[in-house]
């Protein structure tokens, strides 16, 4: 999957579009523009400046916290009548920082979503959002920072090194595998190295999930790894000691495996 757009035009042609959908490991500002292009070629169907369209509500926490106007807001806004297509669209931000009063909301729309009402719930961090609302939206993942980063010939062969220890060896090989550590010269590198492994299995998982030729299972496995690697990311400029933090990783890793196994 190149891109959003692709994405949304394959669904669509397959009839295989649902209501809601949560992006992951990204923040509303860094996609708004690949969003934009999907609301007005795919839902709204015209040129309209969405940022003025009353049919797309977009709810972005203020100073980390989801009001309780907020969410009237944005439950009015889906329950009134739709000015253009017919199609109501409302986006939430970090979506992991939904409070309890935001959460029984948003789930009771997600539960019983209103016809041509269109959920899309964004996170910095899919992991904290309540499993019930997961359950009800369809996931995409985007990869950190720039999705089209180009990585140098180092990083890339180390990152493939890496995928294929975790994928095709038990856990007592990987730990043998000590001349990894001395190729991974420092903290930097690992961290470039974790980037490079979420660009791969995100394009894994989205790819996989646009052919049509994923199980649950799979989508679960998948999801738990990314997942993983996000995370790792995130800390990565906080674990002092290169050799404990890749130790880390690949305990955690290796578990998505042998939980699935």
């Amino acid at each position: 999957m190149n891109n959003l757009y692709d994405y949304f035009k394959k669904i669509i042609e397959e009839d295989k579009l649902v209501q809601s959908f949560i992006i992951g490991n990204t923040k509303f500002d860094d996609i708004k523009d690949e969003l934009f292009k999907v609301f007005n070629s795919f839902f709204f169907k015209n040129n309209l400046n969405l940022e003025e369209n009353p049919d797309l509500f977009i709810l972005k926490p203020n100073n980390g916290i989801v009001s309780k106007d907020d969410i009237k807001n944005l439950i009015n806004n889906i329950n009134t009548t739709s000015q253009f297509n017919n199609i109501k669209i409302y986006v939430i931000d970090e979506s992991e920082k939904l409070n309890d009063y935001a959460y029984n909301a948003i789930l009771k729309t997600l539960e019983e979503p209103a016809p041509n009402v269109y959920a899309f719930l964004i996170t910095k961090n899919i992991d904290s959002v309540k499993s019930t609302i997961l359950s009800r939206c369809q996931k995409i993942f985007i990869s950190s920072e720039a999705k089209e980063e180009e990585y140098d010939e180092e990083i890339e062969v180390l990152g493939n090194e890496i995928i294929d220890l975790l994928e095709k060896n038990p856990i007592s090989i990987i730990s043998n595998h000590f001349d990894i550590y001395n190729k991974i010269r420092d903290r930097v590198i690992f961290k470039n190295i974790l980037m490079y492994l979420e660009k791969k299995y995100v394009q894994d998982l989205n790819n996989k999930i646009y052919n049509n030729s994923i199980i649950d299972l799979d989508i679960e496995l998948l999801s738990k790894k990314i997942l993983v690697i996000n995370n790792n990311i995130n800390i990565s400029d906080y674990y002092l000691n290169k050799n404990l933090f890749i130790d880390k990783f690949l305990i955690e890793m290796w578990r998505c495996n042998n939980e699935n196994s």
